[in-house]
């Protein structure tokens, strides 16, 4: 009887373990701290656009982009999505510089075809989700108020 509970908790672990994604986490936070972990790592890296240094990051990235994403899309809210697609467009930048845009429309690039689909979808061009990305897009004017406009208190 003994034997049997401990291949019953056996299994019951295994099988617990079978549904989770490898790699991507347990559930929306880890998914998400560890894709910005492996974004971060790979800058922090500061490797030449197109190093073949790069290799190391590239499969991870794609299977976070390609197989984890769909796991946890309908739990993300419209902020998370933008920010995990505007990450994905800096390592597209990083990695590949001023080519970045040939190779998304390309799709040569391990997990392009994913980015360009959903980047269309969230700015509807690869170039305004590239300048947001890169901090360029979300500048605001500065305010300016008419001194008789002020509010007074």
């Amino acid at each position: 009887m003994k034997h049997l509970t401990i291949i019953a908790m056996a299994t019951a672990a295994l099988m617990a373990s079978c549904t989770q994604n490898p790699g991507c986490g347990n559930n929306k936070d880890a998914f998400l701290r560890g894709y910005y972990q492996l974004i971060n790592e790979a800058k922090a890296a500061g490797l030449p656009v197109s190093d073949s240094g790069w290799e190391k990051y590239d499969e991870p990235f794609r299977a976070y982009v390609e197989e984890c994403y769909d796991s946890y899309e309908s739990e993300l809210s419209a902020k998370e999505r933008r920010r995990f697609w505007a990450a994905s467009m800096k390592y597209y930048a990083q990695r590949y510089g001023k080519g970045a845009i040939q190779e998304l429309k390309g799709k040569k690039a391990k997990g392009a075809e994913k980015v360009q689909e959903e980047v269309e979808a969230i700015w509807g061009d690869i170039k305004k989700g590239l300048k947001e990305a890169a901090g360029e897009g979300n500048k605001k004017p500065p305010l300016r108020i008419k001194p008789e406009d002020a509010p007074i208190e």
